[in-house]
């Protein structure tokens, strides 16, 4: 700040001693320097906006309320400009800091501190995640119809759309109701029509006011019953009908039940198909539950497909596998090509489900040895209990026979789970196996046979694996053939001696030393192609294997055209 003496002020002044006036202007002009210099040394910051607001010159990412005062400048500057001239130079929009102002302008010039291709990216993300859904929408539709004035307003949600005619052709419903409105506002003025010729001076004010009303744009009421739907949505699926290339936040049921209040058929339908395309262990359960609730049996059975494929190795190490229903749970165990490595990850991924249904308010998925922990405290068996009965079908559904490391049927015995005559029946049966060579009581192949899985995807050329079943070792294989898209599948019996078996697991297993041993064996290979994940199958086979190298392999199972990632499930059984 400056003081300025005029010659009339200081004639209505009272006269002062003239040495008191040099040294209150030498006073305050050292103060003015003082603060110059210590602010231009200090902060060194500039103008940011109209309102006076100061900042730093240098770009912060967290520095929010910098930013938005960035913004409203720009806003306030491009307002200001396109009322003088709408075809400026959006560069020109901006005040630059000359030579003109030094140090002792009174306040500094406003100075933009990003570049024009970084200002302009920032200020779109500012705005977009700052503005509401009805502001984006308002966006968007003035941009688009170059601020033309509305044709109608939809009361929706408590907000009021502002709407323009020509862009409401998706829309069944949005056109119902414009027709519907419009014919009875025809109605409505030749009813005024006839009025204003016979009325009197006593009704002509309400005449006036009803004639205004219908200048004005028309109303449109749509009553929301469906919960899911709410302004995000809808403010997207409006969008839409200005820009088909608008893509919402997340696509799900609230964009899906949207497009179905507003009878947008081609909304619908892309909804639909996003979804299929983005099923993930996040979104498998709330997909498949809007699949039933609009009855869409290609979605539905896309999430059940996806279930039987990653139940066990994605879904039960995500949280979201709490929110798996009781049915669908049981329909994809009860499934023959339920994919899984062996039967214990099966359990485990059962004993997880089961923990967060107990426990509805957990947000994360807990450690094992806290499942373990959980189920063995309880000193009463829970299928017994009340509370346990109705999972008595899940565990049903098991194949715990096929559960055979010691560790983990150890494990099997300290949770309070099962009842007793269920252990007792499932060790006495590996014990008989044990004893008899192998021998295995085989009713059903299709739902007794014990699974081992693999994965092979990346640009492996041979996925091998060891297994050990009653006392017996084979080597699953699956390799490429060459440069082509072809691929084999078989298995072999393993020798003790052999280099594929470890000596610790010669040491803590047992190992059969029966010369053959019939075997029935079923090969399964899912891949994905052409949108879908195809599947494969060998179907039952029974082989002898013995130990020599001519009697020790499978069959080769060959399959062309398919490419990775591919699972692979070997279904082994030893009959009598």
């Amino acid at each position: 700040m400056h003081i300025q003496w005029s010659h009339l002020s200081a004639r209505n002044m009272p006269p002062r001693p003239h040495t008191r006036s040099v040294l209150i202007t030498s006073y305050i002009s050292q103060q003015n320097s003082t603060r110059s210099v210590s602010a231009r040394s200090l902060g060194q910051r500039t103008q940011a906006g109209h309102t006076n607001r100061w900042q730093l010159p240098g770009a912060l990412g967290s520095d929010l309320l910098g930013q938005a005062q960035v913004q409203k400048a720009d806003e306030f500057c491009s307002k200001s400009s396109d009322r003088k001239n709408n075809s400026a130079d959006p560069m020109a929009l901006h005040w630059h800091e000359t030579a003109a102002s030094g140090p002792h302008s009174p306040l500094p010039c406003l100075v933009h501190p990003h570049s024009a291709c970084r200002r302009a990216r920032l200020c779109k993300d500012v705005t977009w995640s700052s503005n509401t859904p009805e502001e984006r929408f308002d966006v968007l539709s003035h941009k688009v119809t170059h601020n033309a004035k509305p044709d109608a307003v939809l009361e929706c949600l408590g907000v009021r759309w502002k709407l323009h005619g020509s862009f409401l052709s998706s829309s069944d419903t949005l056109i119902e109701l414009y027709t519907n409105s419009k014919r009875q506002q025809d109605v409505e003025r030749a009813v005024i029509g006839k009025d204003s010729r016979v009325s009197s001076s006593a009704s002509e004010r309400g005449l006036v006011y009803r004639k205004w009303l219908l200048r004005g744009p028309l109303t449109l009421r749509l009553p929301v019953k469906d919960d899911s739907i709410n302004k995000e949505a809808l403010s997207f699926a409006l969008r839409t009908l200005y820009d088909p290339e608008e893509r919402p936040d997340e696509w799900g049921e609230a964009v899906l039940s949207t497009a179905s209040l507003l009878g947008m058929s081609n909304l619908f339908q892309k909804c639909l198909t996003e979804m299929m395309a983005h099923i993930s262990s996040s979104t498998v359960c709330s997909f498949h539950q809007v699949s039933c609730k609009f009855k869409e049996t290609f979605l539905q059975r896309a999430c059940e497909r996806w279930l039987e494929l990653f139940l066990v190795t994605e879904l039960s190490f995500h949280i979201k596998l709490k929110d798996l229903p009781f049915d669908l749970m049981l329909k994809t165990l009860r499934c023959p090509r339920l994919f899984t490595s062996n039967e214990y990850e099966v359990l485990r991924a059962v004993l997880y489900w089961l923990y967060l249904k107990l426990n509805p308010l957990r947000e994360t998925l807990p450690a094992h040895s806290t499942i373990i922990h959980f189920f063995s405290r309880e000193t009463a068996v829970f299928l017994e209990q009340p509370q346990g009965q109705k999972y008595i079908t899940i565990f049903q559904a098991l194949r715990m026979h096929g559960i055979t490391e010691w560790q983990h049927l150890q494990e099997l015995q300290n949770i309070r789970v099962l009842p007793e005559s269920w252990l007792l029946s499932i060790l006495s049966n590996h014990y008989h196996t044990l004893h008899s060579g192998g021998d295995m009581v085989v009713t059903d192949f299709s739902k007794q046979a014990i699974r081992f899985g693999m994965i092979f995807d990346g640009e492996q050329e041979c996925c091998t694996q060891t297994i050990s079943l009653c006392g017996f070792y084979f080597l699953l294989k699956a390799a490429k053939l060459g440069e082509s898209d072809t691929y084999n599948f078989s298995f072999e019996r393993l020798r003790h001696w052999d280099p594929a078996v470890s000596q610790s697991s010669i040491v803590s297993r047992p190992y059969c030393m029966r010369p053959d041993r019939l075997v029935s064996y079923h090969i399964t290979v899912q891949s994905f192609a052409n949108g879908s994940w195809q599947e494969h199958s060998s179907g039952p086979v029974s082989q002898e294997f013995g130990l020599c190298r001519r009697l020790s392999r499978s069959k080769p199972f060959q399959i062309e055209g398919i490419f990775q990632p591919i699972l692979v499930t070997f279904a082994l059984a030893f009959p009598f």
